[in-house]
């Protein structure tokens, strides 16, 4: 049975245990016990599939987790023009959402919806006679499925963590009798809660390759890769409120003993990595391809995969990849919504592979012509086009594409370890190998003795190799939403923002004439010219002067197309060169073109998200906004 199939029939199933909206509900209408149930293996596997289902609804995993959340970094980025609040909320790309924007409380009750499904199974599970005289010292389908709803979980958890911090924390199924109105927890004890429950799990658990459905389901290895990421979250820097003061912005603080969850994180990511259980076997364009073909290999990068459902769920390939406009062909339309910064595409190394996989500074038309697309924040991902489907979708589809969302990959884990081992120990062998083998799949093996072995070999001392993991993670995970959680963990937010403000103001500066410091040359202008597609001779594809070498003029035969060049004008209403408003207002929560000389870049940065007004409204007060959200 394929995944469409089981997910769809287990929704009527999963619903049955989330009759009512409120995500602090008792017990479900249908009077779900564990004794009822979890009489079979069958009932049990129904259950936790229940589970994944939740999980794929538009206010979970199928559309908000995937895209909504992302805020403007130096990797993803949306241009935001105006100054102006937005009446809706929804100012969230410029660290300002409101707590009346109605998707913070659609996707707060999403995701306790997910959360409560779970404490029933897991109670369920515990309840029943299965799981009572299963081993416990080996591996088995009732362990696995038990530590599996464990897993995803406290996935769950850590999402709402990193988008809310202090969260309300339930772990048992709720009953008539208790209080709703509770207040929230202290994230670092969700953390090291949830990091103990996932190793009591761990050795009971299943791989991949044992598992039907694969990476579709939260393996062994997932396991050991979440508590290597919520180990180093707890470890890592979080903003904290001042709770004298719920108007201020708050400060960044890196909780205690934080050596001791890096210790915990290089253990269980190096657990993954001993194991050998997945790999980077294939290229990083065959990847992608395979991942927009519905194809997820068991052994290679992804460790986990949200199963979603063809022609009923995801944004992959539509929102998320290049931009497709809807003719007379079998691929439909795509709104290619999500953009990357256009600086961002001038940081890689022009020899990695992975720019022209993870950039786009194109679109098709109509009739599958690319179209020049390139700005400040119009720059499109590669990872994801329908264009790469070998059985396209049909000429009226648009978004629900089952498109997979791969949560967690391989290279994340190498990459983590390194981060783990680095700030322990310095940049020790193995983790040079991790980076290194990142970087492999990255560069043409006859480019590995510089690109490689020589560019990580240089990176001699703590602070060097802790920029080299910054710089392979923008490159690496461009446009998977993970560079917000990395900056806020690393306590990097705020300098990274400061330093991408001025450096698009200066690029535009640069452009126009102007002497910057440090900044020799800056694209301009990128210069393009349609040529025949060598794949398919109906289509032309475009030919960019300009991305490799910056040229300072039009070479001739192509046509112009103006980049850094408009970034910084004359303003006519006030006779004065400024940068554009997209660059004035981006970041506007944290440095604007107003307050720029007052801000500095170890500020806080303001990344957390408000509660939602009806969940304050609902807690009767025992929950309550800070970091300036109080309203």
């Amino acid at each position: 049975m394929n995944k469409k199939i089981l997910y769809s029939i287990l929704l009527s199933f999963a619903m049955l245990f989330t009759a009512c909206e409120n995500y602090l509900d008792v017990q479900p209408d249908t009077g779900f016990t564990g004794a009822e149930v979890f009489k079979t293996e069958k009932d049990m596997q129904s259950a936790v599939a229940g589970v994944y289902t939740l999980m794929l609804t538009d206010d979970a995993y199928s559309n908000r987790l995937a895209f909504v959340f992302n805020m403007n970094t130096d990797v993803e980025m949306a241009g935001v023009s105006t100054n102006t609040v937005n009446v809706n909320g929804s100012d969230l790309a410029c660290y300002e959402p409101k707590p009346y924007w109605t998707t913070l409380n659609s996707t707060w009750n999403a995701m306790y919806r997910i959360i409560n499904l779970s404490n029933d199974v897991i109670q369920g599970i515990e309840q029943s006679d299965l799981y009572k005289s299963a081993s416990k010292e080996t591996p088995s389908a009732v362990t696995q499925l038990y530590g599996e709803v464990k897993t995803i979980r406290a996935m769950v958890y850590l999402d709402m963590i990193r988008i809310w911090g202090d969260v309300v924390f339930r772990t048992k199924s709720s009953t008539g009798d208790e209080d709703f109105y509770v207040g929230v927890t202290d994230r670092n004890e969700i953390l090291e809660f949830l990091i103990n429950d996932l190793k009591s799990v761990e050795p009971l658990m299943q791989y991949a390759n044992q598992l039907d459905y694969g990476v579709e389901r939260a393996s062994r290895s997932f396991n050991q890769g979440l508590i290597g990421l919520l180990a180093l979250t707890r470890g890592g820097w979080t903003l904290r409120p001042d709770t004298n003061n719920p108007a201020s912005v708050g400060q960044m603080v890196r909780g205690d003993n934080y050596e001791m969850y890096y210790d915990t994180a290089i253990t269980y990511l190096g657990k993954v990595i001993e194991e050998q259980h997945h790999d980077l076997k294939l290229s990083f364009r065959d990847f992608w391809v395979k991942q927009n073909n519905w194809e997820t290999p068991i052994d290679d990068d992804v460790m986990f995969s949200l199963p979603l459902l063809k022609n009923s769920a995801g944004q992959y390939a539509y929102y998320l990849g290049i931009p497709i406009t809807e003719g007379n062909h079998p691929y439909g339309g795509a709104s290619g919504n999500l953009s990357l910064c256009g600086t961002y595409l001038y940081s890689f190394d022009k020899q990695d592979v992975r720019r022209d996989m993870t950039c786009a500074p194109f679109s098709y038309n109509e009739n599958l012509n690319q179209v020049i697309r390139l700005d400040l924040a119009r720059l499109a991902v590669a990872k994801w086009s329908k264009l790469y489907m070998n059985d396209p979708l049909g000429s009226t589809s648009s978004s629900g594409t089952g498109v997979n969302f791969p949560w967690m990959r391989f290279a994340d884990v190498l990459l983590m370890y390194a981060e783990a081992v680095n700030e322990r120990f310095g940049p020790r062998n193995d983790a040079q190998e991790c980076l290194k083998r990142v970087r492999r799949r990255a560069f043409a093996e006859a480019n590995w003795g510089e690109k490689v072995e020589d560019y990580v070999n240089s990176k001699t001392t703590k602070e060097s190799f802790f920029q080299a993991i910054m710089d392979e993670r923008a490159w690496e995970f461009g446009g998977e939403s993970k560079r917000k959680f990395d900056l806020a963990r690393w306590n990097k937010f705020g300098e990274v923002i400061y330093n991408q403000y001025y450096k698009l103001l200066n690029w535009g500066k640069v452009a126009n004439g102007a002497f910057v410091p440090g900044i020799d040359q800056v694209p301009g202008s990128v210069y393009w010219k349609d040529i025949t597609d060598p794949n398919n001779t109906s289509r032309t594809i475009l030919d960019i002067q300009g991305i490799d070498e910056i040229l300072n003029a039009r070479p001739a035969g192509y046509t112009e197309q103006v980049f850094a060049t408009s970034w910084y004008s004359l303003n006519n209403e006030t006779a004065s060169y400024e940068p554009r408003n997209d660059i004035k207002w981006s970041f506007r929560g944290f440095i604007n073109f107003n307050n720029a000389s007052s801000v500095a870049p170890n500020d806080p940065l303001r990344y957390l998200c408000p509660y939602p007004s009806k969940v304050i409204t609902d807690h009767r007060g025992a929950i309550q906004n800070y970091y300036g959200f109080n309203y």
